[in-house]
């Protein structure tokens, strides 16, 4: 009888027993990335709108230039504030597996 070696590496069933805790956390990590982004979305289109109405209301030069420079001005401190939460949120999740509302529970829960 031929001598068989045994499989190399782990079993397949022992991934699959640690399936449904990383499946959740990827939905909690996707569910967190989306919300923050659905939430930056709304913030922009809200002063997005009020920016229009702003150079839609200019009667002159000067109130069309403070419209548009007050829209440039909010959208690098909007954009530059974002960028800051993504890369927490990146860097939260890639170092502790789960968004700051998952560690949270887990901690209340054990």
């Amino acid at each position: 009888m031929p001598f068989t070696p045994p499989p190399l590496g782990p079993s397949p069933a022992l991934p699959m027993m640690f399936l449904p805790d990383a499946l959740r956390v990827c939905v909690a990590a996707g569910t967190a990335w989306q919300q923050e982004v659905t939430q930056f979305v709304g913030r922009r289109l809200t002063e997005d709108m009020r920016s229009w109405q702003a150079v839609a209301a200019a009667r002159d030069a000067g109130s069309l230039v403070k419209a548009q420079h007050d829209w440039c001005m909010t959208a690098v401190t909007d954009y530059a504030e974002e960028a800051r939460r993504m890369q927490q949120l990146a860097t939260t999740m890639s170092l502790g597996g789960t968004p700051p509302e998952v560690q949270e529970s887990a901690r209340l829960v054990g």
